[in-house]
């Protein structure tokens, strides 16, 4: 039987012959992650929900509640106790339920959360023969991961725009032959170096191969070059080589935009997230560290932060963090923030880069944060927005 996790902060134990009026009003209407157990403490249901007491009143009243389930289950009779833990944003709460999750229900969450995965690419320009592929696969192996974009589409339309940027092969096939292959029409429109018949080594290939993974990841030093080079050209009256040069800059200008604009390399998936606390009204905030694998509550705030304080915290949290291997469940919440920095809503909260973190930014982020609809709370209904029922 699992453990019950610490995700929980409070407890209420429930006797059906107690003062159900009473036991309700221990309950508080807000917004929360909670779990109900049976007498021996084991899992009953895991659910995320606007509002708690109202959500007990539903399911522990005396009219009891019909499930989506085969048959009815009274939870009245089963239910003994009852833990939750209060959230105050849909960031934190995906967070802390797919945490609860994973831990209550260890054998089947990951078909029943229905979080999304991450994707990514991933390249080894080391390889014997090097390419890129679209991947949820977060997990150690050579070469460099890529990513997160906002869907497989998304992955794989810039697979096909780094090829076409910098003339890789589009044939893998073809490519496992070479020296020996027979190239492809793309040799003869001038679109492809041919390694695959050896016009060009795999060793030079390889080569081509890296700049194009520091150039996806980092394009500004490419895009001055080639700027440079469409002036000097444009100067020269050579205006049709300066017209392939803005094209060739136009296809390197989506890098970093749109539904590529948060890809990086793996290691430095590392964010500060600011979100909405318990009194948004009032200007309270949470502050969230995000490092590839790993999401901590760093720092909960009642009133506007101290850029300093929040910059020294995150930064030393960070160097801790450096190094951390990435497991399954890292890839998970990885998926988590994913689907937030891709969210349109415009009361998700706001996510800093660290590389690009400073005093000046973390004070911008709380004013953007404030400008942001706060998250309604249900006051007339329980608001279920996540719900696990144990088999």
């Amino acid at each position: 039987m699992p453990e019950i996790p610490p995700v929980f902060e409070q407890r209420l134990d429930f006797d059906p012959e107690g003062d159900f009026e009473a036991f309700l009003r221990l309950a508080p209407a807000k917004w929360v992650v909670y779990l109900l157990s049976d007498a021996e403490d084991r899992p009953v249901q895991l659910l995320c929900v606007k509002n708690l007491r109202y959500s007990l009143k539903r399911r522990l009243g005396t009219e009891g509640e019909a499930t989506g389930l085969s048959k009815r289950v009274n939870y009245r009779e089963l239910v003994r106790h009852v833990r939750w833990r209060r959230v105050d944003s849909a960031f934190e709460a995906d967070w802390l339920y797919y945490e609860a999750a994973r831990a209550v229900f260890p054998e089947s969450y990951r078909g029943m959360v229905g979080f999304r995965p991450a994707w990514f690419m991933h390249v080894n320009p080391e390889a014997k023969f090097p390419r890129y592929v679209k991947t949820i696969d977060l997990l150690p192996r050579p070469g460099v991961l890529i990513g997160p974009v906002e869907d497989k589409h998304a992955a794989g339309r810039l697979i096909e725009i780094v090829e076409d940027t910098f003339d890789l092969c589009r044939y893998y096939h073809i490519l496992t032959e070479a020296p020996h292959g027979g190239a492809c029409a793309y040799k003869e429109m001038g679109k492809c170096p041919a390694p695959c018949d050896g016009s060009i080594s795999l060793e030079q290939y390889r080569r081509l191969v890296e700049w194009s993974s520091r150039t996806l990841v980092d394009p500004a030093e490419f895009l001055r070059e080639q700027t440079k080079r469409m002036e000097a050209a444009a100067g020269e009256l050579r205006f049709e080589t300066a017209a392939k040069v803005k094209a060739y800059i136009g296809q390197v200008s989506q890098f970093g935009k749109g539904p590529y604009r948060h890809a990086a390399r793996l290691e430095d998936f590392a964010y500060l997230s600011l979100q909405h606390g318990p009194r948004p009204q009032g200007g309270s905030a949470k502050v969230f560290l995000i490092t590839p694998g790993r999401i901590e509550e760093i720092l909960g705030v009642i009133s506007e932060p101290k850029p300093s304080e929040v910059l020294r915290i995150a930064l030393t949290r960070v160097e801790e963090r450096a190094g951390a291997v990435i497991d399954e469940a890292g890839a998970e919440r990885i998926g988590i923030v994913a689907h937030h920095l891709f969210s349109p809503k415009q009361s998700q909260g706001v996510f800093l880069r660290m590389e690009d973190i400073n005093e000046k930014a973390i004070a911008k982020a709380w004013r953007d944060l404030k400008k942001q609809a706060v998250p309604a709370e249900e006051l007339e209904g329980e608001g279920v927005m996540k719900e696990l029922q144990a088999l």
